[in-house]
C-alpha cells in the first residue's frame, strides 16, 4: 500500500491537505461533497487517480490541529472497478496512531482521457 513518491502538503491556515503522486500532473478533478468536508479526487493524463485534496482536513485527521513541524507520512492505493474507484489512504505523524480510511468515487477512464 505504500507509495515512495507520495507527496503530502498541508496548509494549516486553510486546513487543506493534498496527497499526490509526486510525478503526476492533474488533468481532471472530481469533487465529492461530504459532511466532514469536500474531498477532491484528481485524475492524471493517464486516466488514473493521482491525488486527493481534503477540505477541512482536520475533521478527517484530528492530529493536524496539533501539527508543529512534524513530518506527515502517508500511503495511498487505488483499486479500480468498471464504473468506480476505491482509494485507500493512510496518514500518520510521529507519536500518533495512523488514521486510515477509503473513499469510493465514480470512475470512467474513457471520460477522463477525453476531457
Amino acid at each position: 500500500m505504500a507509495e515512495k513518491n507520495l507527496k503530502i502538503d498541508y496548509e494549516q491556515d486553510e486546513d487543506l491537505l493534498h496527497l499526490s503522486r509526486g510525478d503526476s500532473n492533474v488533468k481532471f478533478s472530481f469533487d465529492v461533497e461530504l459532511p466532514q468536508g469536500d474531498i477532491v479526487v484528481d485524475f492524471g493524463f493517464n486516466g488514473q487517480i493521482v491525488g486527493l485534496e481534503f477540505f477541512n482536513a482536520s475533521n478527517y485527521f484530528p492530529f493536524l490541529k496539533k501539527l508543529k513541524n512534524k513530518k506527515i507520512k502517508g500511503k495511498m492505493n487505488v483499486q479500480y472497478g468498471i464504473n468506480w474507484a476505491q482509494v485507500f489512504y493512510e496518514l500518520q505523524i510521529p507519536g500518533q496512531k495512523a488514521i486510515s480510511n477509503s473513499l469510493i468515487s465514480p470512475y470512467n477512464k474513457e471520460m477522463v482521457l477525453s476531457c
